[in-house]
């Protein structure tokens, strides 16, 4: 029975030897901070909600450990503003050559506009063409503009050659899609294939730009014409460019909301966080 009695006072001197909570949080705070200095924000955030799950009771300890959450997601957002900095820039050294031959322009309404130097308005005014449309966020359509005497009043598109062709979805005049003017004898029909109603004739020119491509305007009459070399070159210049604009703008935006994170993660740090419990803790 001594013995016994001699063995349960060792066990129970052992357990009673084991550290306290308060050491526990506070190796896994130091633990959280060594891994956050080192870039290792993940596991860092894995000490850090330990602490904050289960040691809910411990208030300083765990307002603590969400202020160094908070500063880790703060760095987390840093490092992607770095790299989207970096991305960006890429991105816009990818352009420069592609818009050589475009101009810019802000006189159509508030989103600025690229034109394709070989369609500019002043020189296309008064020909039967595909006009490709660019803006700086990177949307790209076409339309079909047809210049004559009479009206053929068309309202679809089918481009064509070698046996191969693409024809548009019809887009029924309504004054803006579609419309009409004329200006004494001269005659105007303008119908512009937004949001795919193109039906894949922007990337069959893109991918054709090279061969003798022919177009058919299809109205209450039919007209033909063969497509420009400068025309096609336009589409698909537009085309490729568009791409890129579009990771840009993407890019951009995505910037745009790290750097509001950014503004509300360190308010947040500035104003709600107590720098006396660092302190408190760091004398420990």
């Amino acid at each position: 029975m001594k013995t016994r009695h001699i063995t349960f006072f060792i066990l129970f001197s052992l357990m009673s030897c084991g550290p306290s909570r308060e050491e526990i949080v506070s190796n896994k705070l130091n633990e959280a901070i060594m891994l956050r200095d080192s870039g290792q924000y993940n596991l860092a955030k894995l000490k850090l909600d330990t602490i904050i799950n289960q040691f809910i009771d411990m208030t300083d300890e765990v307002a603590y450990a969400i202020k160094i959450l908070d500063e880790i997601k703060l760095l987390e957002q840093q490092r992607n503003l770095q790299y989207l900095d970096s991305m960006i820039s890429l991105k816009e050294k990818e352009l420069e050559p592609l818009l050589k031959n475009f101009i810019r322009s802000d006189e159509y309404g508030t989103q600025p506009i690229y034109i394709h130097k070989r369609q500019r308005p002043e020189n296309s005014y008064n020909r039967t063409f595909l006009r490709a449309h660019l803006d700086t966020n990177g949307e790209f359509y076409i339309s079909s503009r047809y210049y004559g005497r009479t009206w053929i009043q068309h309202n679809q598109i089918k481009v064509y050659n070698a046996g191969q062709s693409v024809t548009s979805e019809v887009v029924p005049e309504d004054g803006y899609l579609n419309r009409r003017f004329q200006d004494g004898e001269s005659k105007w029909e303008i119908v512009t294939y937004k949001d795919g109603a193109d039906n894949g004739i922007i990337n069959f020119i893109a991918s054709n730009a090279d061969k003798p491509l022919k177009v058919q305007f299809i109205g209450k009459k039919h007209y033909f014409i063969v497509m420009e070399s400068f025309d096609k070159e336009a589409i698909r210049d537009g085309y490729e460019t568009s791409f890129v604009l579009r990771e840009l703008a993407g890019l951009k935006k995505e910037r745009k909301q790290v750097l509001q994170q950014i503004e509300q993660l360190e308010k947040i740090i500035n104003t709600h966080h107590s720098p006396q419990k660092e302190i408190r803790h760091a004398m420990r």
